[in-house]
């Protein structure tokens, strides 16, 4: 009764949260990304997403509790027979009933505030609803009912006395054990997450970034409406990223990227600009550091001529170093694309001089390699979000009485040193 449903929770719920400590472990793209697989879709995003922890631990661990504590009402229900079994199940009820609740108000919640919807999440909050019926079906009581025998189990432990003696010790009993399990589950999610994830930036980190995004010199970067972006073209802070779609620091970055996106919104350009490491189509390249990387490219601004870039640009980042022919067969489809004129596209001279003209531009950046993230022109070195943020933060507060044209005013060209044009407030 429910078990399946419970064991499907907690596995799912276990899955998240192995992948959410694989993200913060330096070999993050070794582990394989089932959202993606299955789904076509990355739940990465929202599962470093800050707003996805709740005490410390990521939802996805209150998720494994959850359905821990569950499985253990409905195993005593099922082993110990007697005056408990009827308390075990509506025990069991009511954490799914606290778990539904909880689910509406999260996935609103997430929807209003534009985070980033996780697919197995979702299904995870569609399974405690299906066995919170279950349970309720199993009871086959009113909800006065289960009220009623709740408050007279107190009654008899409270007093001691009486026929329901017996029943309450059980309660006691039991509901003590299932607290106790739901206690260790807890504090080992905590550990685990205290261990793994990496600590906050100090004032001292985030001011040494900033100084050191401020001793940069500053580059041009050209970027038009046409290029691959999210966000308005004239916001006041521009972050232009180059990427190789094989790449697995790159597969690191996007929820970074993520983050931030959520975190800025208007106020932040996201724009992207191939750079595959593969000498197939980068001359700069000595050594074929990533093989299908020029197909992948190639492939992506295909995608991007049907408006459907970030959504093909995502399946096969999370493919990471495993891209190859069957992940773009298998982006294309999911991305909802036109094969056949995809397949013509991708193949064509438009297509192929536009990654071009990107990684040309890359080689007279001199691009230490990928991903390389240029905030209004200056080259970042750091991928925390964190840092990120502080430095976008210093950016929006500097610029806050410049001109309002935004980075979309500055002048477009060949990349070059020691020029400040004028950056939107």
């Amino acid at each position: 009764m429910g078990g399946p449903l419970v064991a499907f929770g907690a596995a799912a719920s276990a899955y998240l949260l192995l992948r959410t400590f694989a993200l913060f472990a330096p070999d993050a793209h070794a582990s394989p990304d089932l959202c993606s697989t299955l789904l076509a879709s990355s739940c990465d995003g929202a599962l470093t997403d800050e707003r996805s922890w709740v005490l410390g631990i990521p939802l996805a661990g209150w998720g494994l509790v959850h359905f821990i504590a569950i499985g253990v009402l409905l195993g005593l229900a099922r082993f110990v027979e007697g005056p408990f079994e009827t308390q075990a199940r509506i025990g069991a009820s009511a954490l799914a009933s606290a778990g539904a609740l909880a689910g509406l108000w999260l996935v609103l919640g997430a929807w209003l505030q534009g985070m980033p919807l996780c697919p197995v999440c979702v299904a995870i909050h569609a399974t405690n609803l299906a066995l919170l019926v279950v349970l309720q079906r199993a009871v086959a009581r009113p909800l006065r009912a289960q009220l009623a025998l709740a408050r007279e189990a107190c009654v008899g432990l409270v007093r001691r006395r009486g026929p329901s003696l017996e029943q309450a010790r059980w309660s006691f009993v039991g509901f003590g054990c299932v607290a106790l399990v739901m206690a260790v589950s807890w504090q080992w999610v905590w550990v685990e997450c205290a261990l793994r994830r990496p600590p906050s930036a100090t004032s001292h980190e985030r001011a040494r970034a900033i100084s050191a995004y401020v001793a940069t010199p500053e580059s041009v970067l050209p970027v038009s409406a046409g290029d691959a972006h999210r966000g308005p073209i004239d916001a006041p802070v521009r972050l232009v990223v180059f990427e190789s779609l094989q790449c697995p620091h790159c597969q690191r970055f996007a929820p970074v990227l993520s983050r931030l996106e959520h975190e800025f919104g208007d106020r932040l350009l996201v724009v992207f600009k191939h750079y595959p490491l593969s000498t197939r189509c980068n001359d700069r390249l000595h050594v074929d550091i990533q093989p299908e990387a020029c197909e992948l490219a190639w492939a992506a601004e295909a995608a991007r001529r049907q408006s459907r870039f970030w959504e093909f640009h995502d399946a096969l980042l999370a493919a990471g170093a495993r891209a190859d022919s069957a992940s773009i067969e298998h982006a294309a489809r999911g991305a909802g694309l036109a094969i056949a004129r995809f397949e013509a596209e991708r193949r064509s001279p438009e297509v192929r001089e536009r990654v071009a003209a990107d990684i040309e531009l890359g080689n007279q950046l001199k691009l230490p390699g990928t991903p390389a993230a240029y905030l209004n022109g200056r080259l970042v070195r750091t991928g925390s979000a964190e840092l990120l943020e502080a430095i976008i933060r210093h950016e929006l507060t500097s610029h806050a009485g410049s001109s309002p044209t935004g980075p979309a005013a500055r002048e477009s060209g060949p990349p070059g040193q020691g020029r400040r044009p004028s950056t939107g407030g």
